[in-house]
């Protein structure tokens, strides 16, 4: 583990991207907690604000840092966390057929557990809320900037533009295209996951 001094000068200063490529900005500070342990950083974005990442969607290599949305991390978090909680729930139940735990015992832990369940349904419940709303962003991003890349092809076509100034306009399209593309596919499949993991009256309602 890198000491306090030489984590800041390894990062400051530094580019920091997003898992779908897009630069996020610069890294302007390292937030840490009384331990001097890091909990997130600052960036300063291209637009000039200052956002905080946490220290849990930071990935560090040798050449690069990459911050993985929050919404994944708390989506695999969860996943894990729940698939946890039904194993002890059938462990318990193995247990009581085995005659291995007391009665009163096995209703104690039985209820902790289903107590834990549900909570991280809840939170599993509005993550996805949360989720849809943002792929719905997402897809009229998606749609806008594919109705502004025809468009431009379509004044070159029709003689509108000269062919420099529609390749000008797609040549700033399209890289904002492909993440986006990358981001809604991701958003689709972590929604289905977290989706199959709700109690079929929660998914329905």
């Amino acid at each position: 583990m890198l000491s306090p001094e030489l984590e800041a000068k390894a990062l400051l200063g530094k580019s920091i991207s997003d898992v779908y490529g897009r630069s996020l900005g610069r890294i302007i500070g390292v937030n840490r907690n009384q331990f001097g342990e890091m909990e997130g950083l600052e960036v300063e974005s291209p637009g000039g604000n200052v956002i905080d990442i946490p220290s849990k969607s930071i990935m560090l290599t040798p050449k690069m840092v990459t911050a993985t949305p929050e919404w994944k991390v708390d989506a695999h978090e969860l996943t894990g966390e729940i698939a946890t909680v039904k194993k002890r729930i059938v462990a318990l139940e193995g247990l009581r057929g085995k005659g291995d735990v007391d009665g009163e015992i096995y209703e104690e832990l039985l209820e902790a557990q289903r107590s834990g369940y549900l909570s991280k349904v809840k939170q599993t419940e509005a993550l996805v809320g949360s989720l849809r709303a943002k792929l719905e962003r997402t897809n009229n991003q998606l749609t806008s900037l594919t109705k502004h890349l025809v468009n431009a092809k379509l004044d070159y076509q029709s003689g509108e533009i000269d062919e420099a100034s529609m390749k000008l306009a797609v040549g700033s399209i399209e890289p904002s295209l492909k993440p986006l593309i990358a981001e809604k596919n991701d958003l689709s499949s972590t929604l289905k996951t977290l989706e199959d993991l709700l109690p079929a009256h929660v998914r329905a309602s």
